[in-house]
């Protein structure tokens, strides 16, 4: 168990799947909400809300990996989740719900 606690500790794969599937659905989550949110509130169709999912997910699948083998100065060597911010979830529904088509594709 003391190999949870240090920077490149083993992991036995028993205990590794359920912690990694912890991170798959918090990522999910965190992900996903903000963006259908805002997207809801604008008024984008399903398709854009779509498009603008797969690409949130395809750029914190390319951080995530940037944070566990890092280029040069840059990553923690962590298994440190990246995603999307709930920081602007209000205001850009506010402004999606207020401001038709904002959002032009």
């Amino acid at each position: 168990m003391e190999n949870l606690y240090k920077l490149d500790g083993k992991v036995p794969i028993l205990k590794a799947i359920p912690f990694g599937l912890q991170h798959i659905l918090a990522m999910f989550v965190a992900n996903l909400s903000p963006i259908t949110l805002i997207g809801l509130a604008s008024g984008l169709k399903q398709t854009e809300i779509a498009f603008l999912l797969q690409n949130a997910m395809f750029i914190a699948g390319i951080t995530t990996l940037i944070q566990l083998y890092p280029i040069w100065k840059i990553g923690s060597r962590l298994p440190i989740v990246m995603g999307v911010s709930f920081a602007f979830v209000a205001i850009l529904t506010y402004v999606g719900a207020t401001y038709d088509s904002w959002v032009q594709f």
